[in-house]
């Protein structure tokens, strides 16, 4: 049992220090809003899947993932919790694989657009809404 206890925290530890390898980029497209909880998340694969009307408030990129099942699950959960802390309600994933332009160290680049669920927003979101709009046109938005 004791061995077993050890292998797991070993694959835990060398799970963690591949994601920790990856590089994650935040396109905003949208304003943030109030944070959601990460297991409230949605996961789609397809925006034929989402049954509400919705916006995308931003693009999330996690980069240089091995493509190993247990290391792109945490890159979801990685990138459920960077959606939530952004107010969003679902994500919808895509991915890149180099693999399939020939790397020889192939690597997978998780794509994951934050969405927002237009039936939950509040007085609050529609403002921050209307303002990112707003500064869009004057060119005024700054990078976090």
């Amino acid at each position: 049992m004791k061995k077993f206890a050890a292998f797991a925290a070993l694959a835990l530890l060398v799970g963690c220090a591949t994601l920790d390898t990856s590089s994650l980029d935040w396109i905003p497209v949208g304003p943030e809003f109030s944070p959601t909880k990460a297991q409230n998340i949605e996961i789609v694969a397809s925006a034929k899947e989402i049954k509400h009307a919705y916006g995308n408030i931003g693009l999330l990129r996690i980069k240089n993932l091995k493509p190993d099942r247990e290391v792109l699950k945490m890159g979801v959960e990685r990138g459920k919790k960077f959606a939530a802390s952004k107010g969003a309600d679902a994500i919808l994933l895509g991915q890149y694989n180099s693999a399939s332009d020939g790397a020889q160290d192939p690597r997978v680049t998780l794509i994951i657009y934050a969405i927002k669920y237009m039936d939950t927003l509040n007085e609050d979101d529609i403002k921050a809404m209307e303002e990112f709009e707003v500064l869009g046109i004057l060119n005024e938005r700054t990078e976090d």
